[in-house]
């Protein structure tokens, strides 16, 4: 898969359970007008954690519940599934020559 296919997804720097299986991979989908209801744009752009609270489980893919994000998750996968959610709210041509095309290696 390439990089540009892998941006909204989550390795996770340890597994967690959800359903019984050993989650390793989390992967974020795009959030529709509804799912933004009864969040503020201002705190998601800000990354509040009480917003993503309630956005990520909306747009995780398996779906985590507000516990496996508050007490299995860990902070740098939290941070990092907050930081990808950013993306959804740029357009492509914001994030061309920034974030999808990387340079070769000298």
């Amino acid at each position: 898969m390439s990089q540009t296919q892998k941006l909204n997804a989550v390795t996770l720097s340890s597994p967690i359970t959800i359903d019984g299986e050993k989650v390793t991979e989390i992967t974020l989908r795009r959030p529709s007008p509804g799912e933004l209801r009864g969040l503020s744009m201002v705190d998601i752009l800000r990354m509040e954690v009480d917003a993503m609270f309630k956005l990520l489980p909306r747009i995780t893919q398996p779906p985590l519940s507000p516990l496996q994000l508050s007490s299995e998750l860990a902070p740098e996968d939290f941070t990092e599934l907050a930081t990808k959610t950013l993306l959804f709210f740029a357009k492509k041509e914001q994030l061309e020559g920034q974030f999808l095309e990387l340079e070769a290696s000298p």
